[in-house]
């Protein structure tokens, strides 16, 4: 996986990149956090927020840091 951090298949399979290892743990829980809740919400849409932000409360900060973090090390 080069152009995503993680994924989750429609069968149910999560793939994470190797390079998720390298972040901070906060980061690494926003990541594995977004793609667990695709288990339950297929979509990005208000129910998947909603749930974002009681888990991990203001996961835009992290998003954000997450997406600036990934523009870096874009080649």
């Amino acid at each position: 996986m080069k152009n995503k951090w993680a994924s989750c298949s429609t069968s149910g399979n999560l793939n994470f990149n190797n390079e998720l290892l390298t972040l901070d743990q906060e980061l690494i829980d926003y990541v594995i956090v977004h793609e667990l809740l695709h288990f339950r919400v297929h979509n990005h849409g208000k129910l998947w927020k909603s749930l974002m932000h009681g888990h991990l409360g203001d996961y835009e900060k992290l998003e954000d840091r997450l997406n600036a973090y990934s523009r870096q090390i874009e080649p």
